[in-house]
């Protein structure tokens, strides 16, 4: 039986400051699965993704759990921007919502979505049981959260009762983070402590001084680096199931001559042509 590394600080696993990228529209289903594995080739797996927003399977994602490696993984299951922005598809958990009579509904034990949330909790965690190699897993329940701090517990709850083995991330917008599980914030200069997670989302890693970036943020386990392309934008706001995530070999080797100067799991065979 494969095992999951339970302690946030395993010996084969340790964080380490590079820049990780972050795939968040990985489960689109047009995207280059095998330019991201080719991208991804050293001794181990080290990305993340959000779930349900892009395509509500997630074959790419399979595809890397399948991978013999071992992973370090960050997945994201609930679109708050979508929330934020009145821009929610019928397929999202937040479809219809404001922050406010979300936070309401999960406090109350609303059926609908917390019985929702529960299927997505349940759906990831059969596809990291079959996974192959070591999985180091942390899991956000709302990606750029506006829940209120008691909502954001009660989802951290049902995740912890359903993957135990699960690292426990909080991710609120302009709220501080939960105590006691790892906090992540987004942007160039957002104030975090350990333990926790960077991630430039919404700020195209093209235009930041990376060096200096990491080495800010070097106490954290988890250091992700962000493109446009990774959602898969490409100008005005297009729902993300409609977008164009059909990136072809010339963006995937422009991205890797960018992490091949920050990211040392990528393999010399991939660098050392670059």
């Amino acid at each position: 039986m494969r095992k999951w590394i339970l302690s946030l600080i395993a010996s084969s696993f340790i964080a380490q400051t590079h820049a990780t990228p972050s795939f968040l529209g990985l489960c689109h289903p047009e995207w280059n699965c095998n330019q991201t594995l080719q991208t991804l080739s050293g001794y181990r797996i080290k990305t993340g993704w959000l779930e349900n927003t892009f395509g509500s399977r997630c074959e790419c994602g399979d595809r890397l759990l399948q991978d013999a490696r071992n992973k370090i993984l960050r997945v994201h299951l609930v679109n708050s921007p979508c929330m934020r922005n009145n821009r929610c598809g019928r397929y999202e958990l937040l479809y219809k919502e404001t922050a406010r009579s979300a936070s309401k509904k999960i406090l109350r034990g609303n059926r609908r979505i917390l019985q929702k949330f529960r299927r997505i909790v349940l759906r990831l965690k059969r596809r990291i049981e079959r996974a192959k190699g070591n999985v180091r897993l942390y899991v956000s329940p709302c990606l750029e959260c506006d829940l209120n701090g008691r909502a954001r517990r009660s989802l951290l709850s049902i995740v912890a009762s359903i993957m135990p083995s699960a690292i426990l991330v909080d991710n609120p917008y302009g709220q501080r983070c939960i105590r006691g599980v790892v906090c992540e914030k987004h942007g160039i200069n957002p104030k975090l402590s350990a333990p926790c997670i960077v991630d430039l989302d919404g700020v195209d890693g093209g235009v930041v001084d990376i060096k200096s970036w990491l080495q800010r943020y070097s106490h954290c386990e988890l250091q992700y680096y962000w493109e446009y392309e990774m959602n898969c934008i490409r100008g005005s706001f297009i729902d993300p199931r409609k977008r164009q995530c059909r990136y072809g070999s010339d963006y995937f080797d422009k991205l890797r001559r960018t992490l091949c100067q920050y990211y040392s799991d990528l393999s010399s065979d991939i660098c050392s042509p670059l």
